[in-house]
């Protein structure tokens, strides 16, 4: 399979390699964002990839065994054409630019999202993504969340390349003289130092001085135990220092409290020092104060637990509206009927017509607080209990629970709905209804027919709402039209069930198409999923 490539891509591969984070190590700092993606976006997958001539690599990957794929099989091969916008996929079965990905065909990847990862060239390198087995949406909240993570990853990337270079450079003047070493330690903003192989510092920079609060006179010379105490250097410190010692980087991570500046979170590296004979003859220590990262990350999470902790909260006080105002609902449908057949030829015309009003307005409350209960369930993100009815029934039920609207607009309907659905019956009903009464309200007939009609293929049940009358979109609403408040509330109140239908569709694991056929009329139809799985 092909794949399409930038404009810019010798100038992007270049610039790739430049960072060499390919084939790298993997590095908490990065696997953490791929835990944050799947954590914020709910997904059981989540990746950070960079894209290569020929492949895609992943440098932190989540719920996902690979560590790369051929460009040609790769979502981000795609994304990184627009270093402007997040790439959504919500079913990749269903798009004929990755229906023929092995992973795809092999049902082991539908949705797919990815977020580009642009230098400051606008250069796009990868992408932070997250996929998951079945198809779904993400909202443009989520998307922002998303591409946030990929600049943060690109900050990362640059840090690393950084940290990369400095350390060879130090190296390089260690090897040359010791009067150069104490010139490059000092001009460091954050903590470094040089320690000999008994683990005492033989030189600090200025840093240290404001850090710990002691001139560098007495710093120099003092053991590395006596400054961090014995518990940190005993568990942490001395094993890096004597790893370094033996010809390897020593990376570590610490929180230390320290008496100038107060509680840091740091990332340590102790590179070993070569003389001119290539002899390791102490340990160059590098550190970098990650404080504002850890804290954005932990913002991050706050901010995912207050959304579901709000989402919990809704969804009780639906819970709770919904059973406080049921018995006075109750009281209203059950007494009106019983009032109306005790006064049966002793009313006026007129009271006659307000008792018919209220048995009315009876229905429609107790219609509205079962249909605010349902939705409440659908927009909490709970998992849909579902199963297989026959979809002849269902329509049946949804037309009779309108049976106010049908005669307030004199609509006919047809239904051809041979053949089963699986769905939620109240949140089915629910959407139905809702994608009718959008239709009746934007109708451009003073009568309507709306004809059901049931179609199955390729795994999918096609529920086609079609409005024969011919409707028409919502008109726009202008700043000069803001005094109509009549057709302010049309179309806001069209707008809500059609967003409705829409959530409802996408709560099944399918979607709500609109159709305008060149023959006139309209077509709301939902496309749902065949089988019973358990949504994600």
């Amino acid at each position: 399979m092909s794949y399409p490539v930038p404009g810019n891509e010798a100038k992007r591969l270049k610039a790739l390699h430049a960072f060499q984070i390919l084939d790298s190590l993997p590095q908490k700092m990065f696997d953490d964002i791929t835990a944050l993606a799947a954590g914020i976006c709910g997904t059981p997958m989540a990746l950070i990839t960079l894209v290569d001539a020929e492949r895609q690599w992943f440098k932190s990957r989540r719920g996902v065994e690979l560590s790369e794929t051929p460009r040609d099989e790769s979502f981000c091969a795609r994304t990184i054409m627009d270093s402007d916008h997040v790439l959504a996929v919500r079913d990749a079965a269903q798009d004929p630019r990755f229906s023929e990905l092995s992973l795809v065909v092999d049902g082991n990847l539908r949705f797919y999202a990815g977020a580009p990862i642009v230098t400051g060239d606008g250069l796009a390198l990868g992408a932070v993504c997250v996929l998951d087995t079945e198809p779904r949406t993400i909202s443009p909240e989520l998307q922002r969340q998303l591409q946030r993570l990929a600049d943060l990853t690109m900050g990362l990337i640059e840090h690393e390349a950084r940290r990369r270079r400095e350390s060879q450079a130090m190296l390089g003047l260690v090897r040359r003289n010791e009067r150069v070493i104490r010139s490059v330690i000092d001009e460091g903003r954050e903590l470094c130092s040089f320690i000999d192989p008994q683990h005492r510092f033989l030189y600090v920079n200025p840093a240290y001085e404001t850090h710990w609060v002691q001139p560098r006179e007495q710093l120099i010379g003092m053991h590395v135990e006596e400054l961090l105490g014995p518990e940190l250097y005993r568990d942490s410190v001395k094993a890096g220092i004597n790893q370094a010692l033996a010809g390897h980087d020593a990376p570590l991570e610490l929180v230390i409290d320290f008496p100038g500046v107060g509680k840091r979170h740091l990332e340590l590296r102790y590179l070993p020092a070569h003389d001119e004979d290539g002899r390791i003859f102490g340990v160059v220590e590098r550190c970098r104060d990650v404080t504002d990262l850890v804290l954005q990350a932990q913002q991050l999470r706050q901010h995912v637990a207050e959304l579901q902790r709000r989402r919990v909260l809704q969804d009780k006080y639906l819970h709770a509206i919904s059973h406080d105002l049921k018995e006075p609902v109750n009281a209203i449908t059950n007494a009106t009927p019983l009032l109306v057949e005790k006064m049966s030829g002793n009313l006026s015309p007129i009271a006659a017509r307000c008792l018919k009003y209220i048995e009315q307005a009876g229905r429609r409350l107790d219609s509205l607080l079962e249909d605010m209960r349902t939705f409440g369930e659908v927009e909490t993100g709970g998992e849909l209990s579902k199963s297989v009815r026959p979809a002849f029934i269902l329509v049946h039920t949804s037309l009779a629970h309108m049976k106010d609207l049908v005669e307030r607009y004199e609509v006919s309907f047809t239904a051809q709905v041979d053949g089963d659905l699986v769905v939620n019956e109240a949140a089915f009903d629910l959407g139905l209804r809702s994608a009718i009464a959008h239709l009746l309200r934007t109708s451009s007939s003073t009568t309507a027919l709306i004809d059901i009609k049931l179609d199955i293929a390729d795994g999918m049940s096609r529920l086609a709402v079609v409005d024969q009358g011919g409707s028409t979109p919502l008109p726009r609403i202008e700043s000069d039209d803001m005094k109509d408040e009549a057709q302010m509330d049309k179309v806001t109140e069209s707008s809500l069930l059609l967003w409705t239908a829409r959530q409802i569709a996408m709560a099944h694991g399918g979607w709500l198409q609109e159709e305008s056929p060149l023959e006139g009329g309209r077509s709301l139809i939902f496309m749902l999923p065949r089988r019973l799985v358990h949504d994600v």
